[in-house]
């Protein structure tokens, strides 16, 4: 009815968002929030970057957000999975995630990437995965399960469930999602922490932390970046932000961050040296 922002359309190119829906493995209906370029004339197979949300009971909304439509900008499509754990959806969604932490949800995961292949709208050689907390929690386990994607970006992530139960991220899941504790049942935790599959990690993996996150501390990364390190197998990279808690706060660290995540997914996706835009004079 109005027009506040006329110069958005006539200066920046949004993307295009619908809801696409598909099966996962086990035949449960999942849905999710696809942006492709705006000016895209013809069909087409694009680079794809899966965007994970945190949570887990987050999910994606058919509305405006801006740095899906920076990655159409850049020719990318952008897909935001609801996967199972997701709020929204009601309860039988909500609660699939519980006892089936890194199973299912992986499933809906790689399930949605492949209706998008074989629609012909992702481009099966140019993958990427990013995310932050549980987007980062399931974007590590992925690439020890997988290594379909060329990039990753995990953002307060955490590897290892019993090094973190006390410092940070705990009572959510002893609670909901794992059944017991590490002491009572040692070799659950271990099996749904990424940590112990790091080793089968070629992806080449960004990780991004703030110094004081309380939530998911900053030692995960540390570790996780350490192990893929050592190992050898991809290229890695830490960064830790001073002062930050889990959701930055300071608007120079938030443009680093997405500066260095631009840079890491262009370059290991589709072989770009990217660098930020200049502001005019």
């Amino acid at each position: 009815m109005t027009e506040a922002n006329p110069w958005i359309n006539e200066e920046i190119q949004l993307a295009d968002c619908k809801v696409v829906r598909w099966k996962s493995k086990d035949k449960m209906e999942i849905e999710g929030v696809l942006y492709i370029p705006g000016n895209l004339k013809k069909e087409t197979k694009l680079p794809l970057i899966v965007t994970i949300h945190g949570g887990p009971p987050g999910h994606f909304a058919n509305r405006f957000r801006a740095g899906f439509h920076v990655f159409t900008g850049l020719g990318y499509a952008s897909f935001g999975p609801n996967i199972r754990g997701s709020s929204s959806y009601g309860d039988d969604l909500l609660c699939a995630l519980q006892g089936d932490v890194g199973g299912g949800e992986f499933d809906d995961v790689m399930s949605g990437v492949d209706y998008l292949i074989e629609r012909g709208i992702a481009d099966p050689e140019r993958l990427g995965v990013r995310g932050w907390s549980w987007g980062g929690i399931l974007g590590s386990w992925v690439i020890t399960q997988t290594d379909r994607f060329k990039a990753a970006s995990l953002g307060a992530m955490v590897g290892s469930w019993t090094a973190e139960s006390g410092p940070g991220l705990f009572w959510d899941l002893k609670d909901h999602y794992i059944e017991g504790t590490h002491w009572t049942n040692p070799k659950e935790w271990r099996r749904v922490s990424s940590l112990w599959y790091v080793k089968n990690v070629t992806t080449p993996t960004l990780l991004l932390h703030g110094e004081r996150d309380m939530v998911s501390t900053s030692n995960q990364a540390m570790m996780f970046f350490y192990a893929i390190k050592e190992i050898g197998k991809a290229p890695v990279r830490y960064i830790k932000f001073p002062r930050e808690p889990h959701g930055f706060r300071e608007p120079r660290h938030q443009r680093r961050c997405d500066i260095e995540e631009i840079r890491w997914l262009q370059k290991y996706i589709r072989g770009i040296e990217w660098e930020p835009w200049k502001r005019k004079e």
